[in-house]
């Protein structure tokens, strides 16, 4: 039986759920990741900053020695965390973080506007199937970052939020993103 106009727009509603989440799985992480290095950022300019100011306002005195002993513990741990952040990449792992919500979210866009506003079914079919191989693409390097279920479940959370839609497992439309007992929309 061939599929129709109301079939794709049953699959256009799903990609769009899933591509949802999935932007959201990545903003979380890229929020993450821009805490962290703007952190990192701040203390390793602040420290040398603060010494100048202390000296120039104060010069050399008596608790120089303790201010130096304290700004080279910190610099010290400072430069470990930067090499932490760069063994585990996180400006990388930002940039795609940050790539992946624009191209999920602009996906979960496309589907939404084709399942509301459906063309022609041979129109319909040939734009469903262009979106399908990009959203395929998108999967397979999204899948490449490690996901995690906690992960999985909180971005299903967010798309069945935004889309009003009911859980498969719990049966309830989320109004919250507070985690519930849910095996599939949350426990995360």
């Amino acid at each position: 039986m061939a599929a129709g106009i109301g079939d794709y727009q049953g699959k256009c509603r799903d990609g769009a759920l899933h591509a949802f989440g999935t932007a959201r799985i990545f903003e979380q992480r890229a929020n993450r990741l821009k805490r962290k290095t703007d952190a990192l950022t701040w203390v390793g300019l602040v420290v040398p900053l603060l010494i100048g100011a202390l000296v120039g306002t104060f010069g050399r005195n008596k608790l120089w020695s303790l201010v130096i002993t304290i700004a080279a513990v910190i610099a010290a741990v400072q430069l470990a965390i930067s090499l932490w952040s760069l063994i585990k990449r996180w400006p990388e792992e930002l940039a795609y973080s940050s790539g992946s919500v624009a191209s999920n979210d602009s996906l979960a866009t496309r589907y939404t506007a084709l399942a509301d506003d459906p063309p022609a079914l041979a129109t319909l079919r040939v734009q469903f199937e262009k979106l399908e191989v990009e959203d395929t693409s998108r999967r397979d390097r999204d899948s490449e970052k490690g996901v995690t279920e906690k992960e999985r479940r909180m971005g299903m959370r967010a798309a069945l939020r935004k889309y009003q839609r009911p859980c498969a497992a719990c049966l309830v439309v989320p109004t919250t993103m507070e985690p519930s007992t849910c095996g599939v929309c949350g426990q995360f």
